[in-house]
């Protein structure tokens, strides 16, 4: 037995998948460019396209090194981007023995060279060290989930990252992607969490009522999409819209649906995702009258009154709402990438749309500007203005102060963006690593560049063929699906409301309650006689503190016009900013 098979013999012992992978390589599959030679100190060194990846002397003590250099002794796991021959890793191991490892290399050839040039059974047979061998950069997630990644450490073997930047690159992003996402969430958690539980609870109702778009996967198979966003980058593309509707379903988001209506354009379906009231707002004055909305369960309770619209909602993202759909059957999940465009992007490819095409799409802020004119945002901006704080500056400060820093932009120059920005481009790019068949296209060239989706022009998307005939029947099949639940929700509320059949007093609403309007109570005393009816709100009937005393001052039950806070003084009205109205 020689000694890539007795390595991978201790390997089968913690990580049998990855062995059994190794093993079945066929021997044409050898190293390229990897070579094996001794270094000064006797110690094998690795060289990879010529150039030594450990130290050409001591590889053993540069390891060392680097470990008391970039380690931090609070850390939680190791992560090391790059095997090489083991170096790194076993020198992690040596220093900090409580401290997991995660080995993630990307060359299985270049694996598999270290595991016959040194004996690494000690570390292989270590179940603290795991391991991330070939494949897909899509297999991270599920490792670093399992590991405690509170503070991770880094151990790059950057000569190989230099040298095979294509190879470690789509690996290391996957990495501290899914770490920003992490903090991302945690501290939208914390700053949100109470208000998608008020959202889920004040949205009982709608989420029991409304239709899922589980049953509108497929409908618009092979159909070209337009999903709008709200970049600064769609200014440009809105003039064109009316015919490029007449070639393209249209997905838009909440945040550019008040300037998509003016250009005359309803859109086929309009997302909103956001909790926060000041979202909602973007969609005053749009009401619908073919389009469709579609919601997730925590969006702002004050989008379920816009009692035009035909709601349709996605499956919820938190661990409430899925407890509650438990109840009320699941509504079809959409790619939760943090973002309004992600959802309605993949809101497009849920529906079987072909190919998709994005505008607005920036994830950066060209221009030094953050949405396309005409949003609700800039709305507030121009009622805050002045002669000495003009719109522009306002717009301008709101993207100053955010950590900008200039990335490359789909035209091959530089945009500037940000780190959370960057969130959704990964995102993008690893769904694209996922489907590769899917084709998906932007018109948005001075936005951030997103591997797998290159830049297509007005003029190209003008010359597809016309499809709104077939858009339309789709889209009279989807209120079809609306107006069938809305139906069974109506029987089966009738169902669960007795009182409505009537017939126990011979009046539509049932028999009446005893001692109310008139009838004698069970103790026989007449309405007047038995106090005061509770009702919620009201424990008890009026007592102003002193007759003279205003109402709404001194009662517990808010009088007309008054903010519940403001009460004994306890608390002011919110305002918002620039306005003299209560919120």
């Amino acid at each position: 037995m020689n000694r890539l098979q007795e390595n991978l013999r201790a390997l089968a012992g913690t990580d049998p998948r990855t062995a059994e992978a190794l093993a079945a390589r066929p021997a044409a599959q050898g190293p390229d460019g990897i070579t094996v030679a001794d270094s000064g100190s006797g110690a094998p060194a690795l060289l990879l396209d010529g150039v030594y990846v450990h130290g050409r002397h001591a590889p053993g003590r540069d390891a060392d090194a680097q470990v008391r250099r970039e380690v931090d002794p609070s850390a939680t796991v190791v992560i090391a981007i790059g095997f090489g021959l083991g170096y790194p890793a076993e020198a992690a191991r040596r220093a900090f023995p409580a401290i997991p490892v995660l080995v993630v290399e990307p060359d299985a050839a270049l694996f598999a060279a270290a595991l016959g040039a040194r004996d690494l059974r000690p570390l292989l047979s270590d179940a603290e060290v795991h391991w991330c061998v070939g494949g897909e950069p899509g297999r991270l997630p599920a490792l670093l989930e399992r590991l405690p990644t509170a503070r991770p450490a880094f151990l790059p073997l950057r000569p190989a990252m230099r040298v095979r930047p294509g190879t470690y690159r789509p690996f290391e992003e996957t990495i501290h992607s899914w770490l920003l996402r992490r903090d991302i969430n945690v501290n939208t958690l914390n700053r949100f969490g109470r208000l998608w539980v008020r959202n889920l609870c004040r949205n009982m109702v709608p989420m029991a009522r409304c239709a899922g778009i589980g049953g509108l996967r497929g409908l618009f198979e092979g159909i070209p999409a337009l999903v709008l966003a709200g970049g600064p980058s769609l200014d440009a593309v809105l003039a064109f819209l009316p015919a490029l509707r007449e070639r393209m379903l249209v997905v838009c988001v909440n945040t550019p649906l008040r300037a998509v209506r003016e250009c005359g354009v309803e859109p086929d379906f309009t997302v909103v995702v956001d909790p926060q009231f000041w979202a909602s707002r973007a969609l005053d004055w749009t009401a619908a009258d073919e389009g469709v909305l579609v919601a997730e369960p925590s969006t702002c309770p004050r989008v379920f009154r816009r009692t035009a619209e035909r709601f349709f909602l996605c499956s919820s993202l938190f661990p409430l709402g899925e407890k509650l759909e438990e109840a009320v059957g699941q509504k079809g999940h959409l790619g939760a990438g943090g973002s309004v465009s992600t959802s309605a992007w993949d809101l497009a490819r849920f529906l079987g749309a072909r190919p998709l095409y994005a505008a607005g799409l920036d994830l950066g802020f060209p221009g030094m500007r953050a949405h396309c004119r005409g949003t609700y945002a800039e709305s507030l901006w121009s009622a805050e203005s002045g002669r000495l704080s003009p719109l522009e500056g306002n717009a301008f400060r709101s993207v100053r102060d955010i950590g900008l820093f200039p990335v490359r932009s789909t035209d091959g120059g530089s945009t500037p963006t940000d780190r959370r920005m960057l969130l959704y481009k990964w995102w993008f790019e690893n769904q694209m690593r996922i489907d590769p068949s899917l084709e998906c296209r932007t018109l948005s060239p001075r936005g951030v560049q997103i591997d797998g989706m290159p830049a297509a022009g007005i003029q190209e998307i003008l010359a597809l063929p016309v499809a709104r005939s077939r858009i339309d029947q789709a889209m009279r099949r989807v209120r079809e699906i609306h107006d069938d639940e809305s139906r069974r929700d109506s029987t089966r509320g009738a169902a669960q409301r007795p009182g409505r059949a009537g017939a126990a007093a011979g009046r539509p609403g049932g028999p009446r309650r005893p001692g109310a309007l008139g009838q004698p109570d069970p103790g026989g005393r007449h309405p007047a006689q038995a106090g005061p009816v509770r009702q919620r709100g009201r424990a008890r009937p009026h007592r102003p503190c002193h007759p003279a005393a205003p109402r709404a001052q001194h009662c517990r039950v808010p009088g007309p016009g008054r903010h519940p806070r403001n009460h004994r003084g306890r608390g002011k009205a919110r305002r918002r900013p620039g306005s003299g109205r209560e919120k």
